[in-house]
């Protein structure tokens, strides 16, 4: 999880996965990689940036821990002789802002009172605490744009740069602030619902289109209880935060082209077959017995084919020597006298 060095402040990501079978709930934390801290410098806040595997259409909640002397241990001077750490340490009051996709999707306030850490946001409510919206991991919406004209509201493609730059980034931002408890406000106008990036559509020509995945908000539900008589209301807030959580995520295909990861390699069973020392010995002497065969079998072919030729050679030779026997058929002048 990525935590701030100086205060053990930290936030992480669980995902939210529900039972079909009997409804129950299982939280699976967030693999973190490329752990970094940082220092913005427009605002001056510490950044602690993660990257993690974006998932696919699931809840999720946000975990976070921020004691109230968290601000004060990341900002404290040097202790001077005589002066005990303790007493440098003034607790404070916090609100925390949460960013989906570039999107400002709620507010949170931790009061220094508040002995409940961590702090779990799985959802986040109206202003009157009538309704809520759940945080939900959700696929990304792709279109061509040439099927969508500006003339088509419903269907228009977001063209908002901040939003498809954010794309694939959640940020917490903590503020220091003063709170107050006291009665709820009583609103005299409608809040309208914040459009988040999984109700959006993306061009898939833009650079962001290899994302697979959006972090947004739920439909709105309303609350079974009734909402409290009290609240915690922000008197003052900082300008800018002074910390910030930022979780980057992408799907794991890009994760394992980076390098964040090492790919997934399914090693194919090779069978090894065991090999005998005697069978082994015994297949050697029956090659070199088969070896030996045929050389004999050779040596006697060529011994037969010697012989047949000098058999031959000596018939021939005989041939030669015997005279052939001639047969006078002429008759002799004397055999009549």
């Amino acid at each position: 999880m990525p935590i701030n060095a100086a205060s053990a402040a930290w936030c992480s990501i669980n995902l939210i996965q529900r039972s079909p079978s009997d409804g129950t709930s299982t939280k699976i934390r967030c693999q973190e990689y490329k752990h970094e801290t940082k220092t913005d410098a427009t605002t001056g806040a510490i950044q602690e940036i993660v990257t993690i595997e974006s998932q696919d259409a699931s809840p999720f909640e946000l975990v976070i821990d921020i004691k109230p002397a968290t601000y004060s241990l990341m900002n404290r001077p040097l202790i001077h002789y005589g002066f005990e750490a303790s007493q440098l340490l003034v607790p404070e009051d916090y609100c925390s802002e949460y960013f989906m996709d570039g999107i400002c999707v709620g507010v949170s306030r931790h009061p220094k009172t508040s002995t409940r850490f961590p702090y779990r946001v799985t959802r986040l409510n109206s202003s009157d605490r009538s309704t809520y919206r759940s945080l939900q991991f959700a696929k990304v919406n792709l279109v061509d744009p040439d099927d969508y004209q500006e003339g088509n509201q419903v269907d228009k493609i977001c063209n908002d740069e901040n939003v498809i730059k954010s794309l694939g980034t959640i940020r917490v931002d903590v503020f220091k602030a003063t709170l107050i408890y006291q009665p709820k406000h009583l609103n005299t106008y409608s809040e309208p619902d914040v459009t988040t990036s999984n109700q959006m559509k993306f061009s898939e020509r833009s650079k962001k289109a290899c994302l697979s995945t959006t972090a947004g908000l739920t439909e709105q539900s309303i609350h079974a209880n009734p909402p409290p008589l009290q609240m915690w209301h922000v008197i003052r807030q900082d300008s800018k935060p002074f910390l910030q959580f930022i979780f980057k995520y992408k799907p794991r295909s890009i994760l394992e082209s980076e390098g964040t990861i090492t790919p997934a390699v399914i090693a194919a069973a090779v069978e090894v077959e065991k090999i005998d020392p005697e069978k082994e010995d015994d297949s050697k002497t029956k090659k070199k017995k088969k070896k030996n065969e045929n050389i004999g079998v050779n040596e006697n072919n060529n011994n037969k084919r010697i012989k047949t030729e000098d058999e031959d050679k000596k018939i021939v030779h005989n041939k030669k020597d015997k005279k052939p026997k001639i047969i006078d058929l002429t008759g002799s002048d004397n055999d009549d006298i």
